[in-house]
C-alpha cells in the first residue's frame, strides 16, 4: 500500500485520513460485503462533510441540500440492507434458493 489516503480497493486497517478498515480476509476478485460496507462508509462520509459545507453557505442552496439528504438517507438503508443480508445469508438464498436437506440427507460426523 502507498502511503497516503487508503483507496476503495485497499485492504487493511484504515489510515489517518479514512476511518474505514476492510477485512483482512476479503477475497480481492469479489466485490465482497465488506468492501460494499466499506466503499459506503466512505461515501456516506464524503456526503455528510458536503451537506455540513453545504448548510453553512452564506445563502444555503435547499435543492442541493435535498438533494444530500435523499442520497443521505438511500445509502444508509442500502447499508443496513447490505449489513442483514451479510448476516442472514438473504441474498445468497435469495439468489440460488434455500437448501433444504432432510434430517437423512446430512452428512454424519462419527
Amino acid at each position: 500500500m502507498v502511503d497516503g489516503p487508503q483507496r476503495a480497493d485497499e485492504h487493511g486497517a484504515p489510515d489517518a485520513e479514512s476511518p474505514v478498515a476492510r477485512p483482512e480476509t476479503d477475497d480481492y476478485d469479489l466485490l465482497t460485503f465488506g468492501e460494499v460496507a466499506a466503499r459506503l462508509a466512505e461515501e456516506l462520509a464524503d456526503l455528510t462533510a458536503e451537506l455540513d459545507r453545504a448548510r453553512q453557505e452564506p445563502t444555503p442552496d435547499a435543492r442541493r441540500i435535498r438533494a444530500l439528504e435523499e442520497r443521505i438517507a438511500l445509502l444508509t438503508a442500502s447499508g443496513e440492507r447490505y449489513r442483514r443480508e451479510a448476516n442472514t445469508e438473504e441474498f445468497f438464498k435469495r439468489r440460488f434458493g434455500g437448501i433444504d436437506v432432510s434430517q437423512d440427507e446430512r452428512p454424519q460426523w462419527r
